[in-house]
């Protein structure tokens, strides 16, 4: 199976806000989610915020992408049959924030989104080239690595 990644509609940027949401929603489709669920966000500080999904309590955060990156909301038009079968995606939106919501427990370093975002930083340190005046804390420049 392989899947196709369409980018040439990608034109629209997310004029309302973005969430990432714990919970299964089957639909569909577009929902109104400013008047249903949105207005009944709360904000606590600078990026909590807190609100409720069909009567539980959620805890929030703003999470900006690392700079540099895009974030793309992808819509797939033709569901496959069987595995077999090609899947095609269709690029309808990007973003560069969004919330995200944990139920019962305020976001934290500890979980999977907010690690997987950190990776980005971490990948790029290692990846980037290494400077050749990296020295010792005497002054001298490192030039063998001792084992």
């Amino acid at each position: 199976m392989t899947t196709l990644l369409r980018f040439q509609s990608l034109t629209n940027e997310i004029s309302s806000q973005l969430h990432f949401m714990p919970a299964e929603i089957q639909h569909n489709g577009s929902a109104n989610v400013k008047s249903y669920f949105e207005s009944n966000i709360r904000r606590e500080s600078d990026n909590k915020v807190t609100a409720s999904l069909r009567g539980r309590p959620l805890h929030g955060t703003k999470f900006d992408l690392p700079s540099g990156y895009t974030g793309v909301v992808f819509n797939e038009t033709k569901k496959p049959v069987t595995e077999e079968e090609d899947r095609e995606l269709t690029a309808t939106h990007s973003f560069d924030s969004f919330h995200y919501w944990n139920l019962d427990r305020e976001p934290s370093h500890g979980d999977k989104l907010h690690q997987a975002l950190t990776w980005i930083d971490i990948a790029k340190a290692l990846h980037s080239p290494v400077d050749a005046s990296i020295t010792d804390s005497q002054g001298s420049l490192k030039s063998e690595v001792s084992m």
